[in-house]
């Protein structure tokens, strides 16, 4: 009876599953092409720019990153992402808002409706007049999110690797700084170009690696979710409350980066535990550092949470009372 409840469970997931995968596939596709122009086009610009005017080579990624630009490298990893690297820039389409929104809000709004949404529509009753125990409906949502959040890794992954197989191996292009020099420099400013023709290959090897704290970034929010959905009755509540907490988590995350006295409160947030840049940069750096403990591993903190939620669920579904349907 569980795997029928499974497999009805993720027929009705498989619509919004699809639309996330295909979303999260194109904007890794997308990101290679980003990261070829950026590091490939503008980067060499200026850096050729900053050798003309004698400035420090980082002098434009300073003060880009200044003021306002603070929140932006906040957001995409941190001061130690070198974004003029390739495989640095590949990194952090991890951390890229858009794929931090359609992981949280999958994870969040497929929980919110596994118990509020089926009490919500009047159709609890129905599938627990079935001869099956309470705690079997939790674990087939368990089930589903054991298959669905790999899916959704496998999508960024597969993204990253179709866009570098159609965009190739990268090249500086010096035309855009060759063009702007010869019109507004001189003849020794344009011999400062490169003349190589070497290509960079970047190296993703690791991103699989990565994406293992991304899954354990979604099960932590579907299991908080689920827990309130297992005690809630309507599923835009739960959804809006476990919105909430997100959007609440990840502002205290960053607020932490930007302001040293409030650092103490990154590690209530699950987005501090969530560092896939570090992981497919440096391979073995699964840690982080809470509360001043050092080498706290991130991806148990996670799936502890996880279980958490769906433990929590399984308590108080089993206990609470069924509304009779309208």
């Amino acid at each position: 009876m569980t795997l029928i409840l499974f497999q009805k469970l993720l027929r009705d997931s498989r619509t919004a599953l699809i639309v996330v995968c295909v979303l999260l596939f194109l904007f890794s596709a997308m990101w290679v092409k980003i990261t070829q122009r950026v590091t490939g086009e503008i980067t060499p610009f200026f850096n050729i720019i900053s050798r003309v005017a004698r400035l420090p080579e980082n002098a434009f990624r300073d003060v880009l990153f200044r003021g306002p630009g603070k929140v932006s490298q906040a957001v995409l990893g941190g001061g130690d992402v070198q974004f003029q690297e390739p495989d640095d820039f590949l990194a952090v389409g991890l951390m890229h808002p858009i794929v931090i929104i359609l992981c949280s809000v999958w994870a969040v709004g497929r929980a919110a409706g596994a118990v509020a949404g089926e009490v919500d529509k009047g159709t609890m009753e129905l599938l627990m007049s079935q001869p099956v125990p309470r705690s079997r409906l939790i674990l087939a949502h368990l089930m589903v999110d054991a298959v669905a959040i790999p899916l959704l890794c496998l999508s960024l992954h597969a993204g990253t690797r179709a866009g570098l197989w159609l965009v190739g191996d990268f090249k500086p292009d010096y035309t855009a700084v060759r063009e702007f020099l010869e019109k507004n420099g001189s003849p020794g400013m344009v011999a400062l170009i490169p003349t190589d023709d070497r290509t960079i290959t970047p190296d993703v090897s690791r991103q699989p690696l990565a994406l293992v704290n991304t899954a354990a970034l979604m099960f932590a929010l579907s299991g908080l979710t689920m827990a309130l959905s297992a005690a809630g009755r309507s599923r835009w509540k739960v959804v809006g409350y476990g919105v909430l907490a997100g959007v609440l988590m990840f502002a205290a995350n960053v607020l932490g980066q930007l302001w040293d006295a409030a650092g103490w409160v990154r590690p209530f947030s699950a987005y501090f535990y969530y560092q896939p840049q570090k992981i497919m940069l440096r391979g073995g750096d699964w840690t982080a550092d809470p509360f001043g403990v050092a080498g706290v591993p991130v991806v148990p903190v996670l799936l502890a949470a996880g279980a958490l939620g769906y433990a929590l669920a399984l308590w108080v579904f089993t206990r609470r009372d069924l509304p009779a349907p309208l």
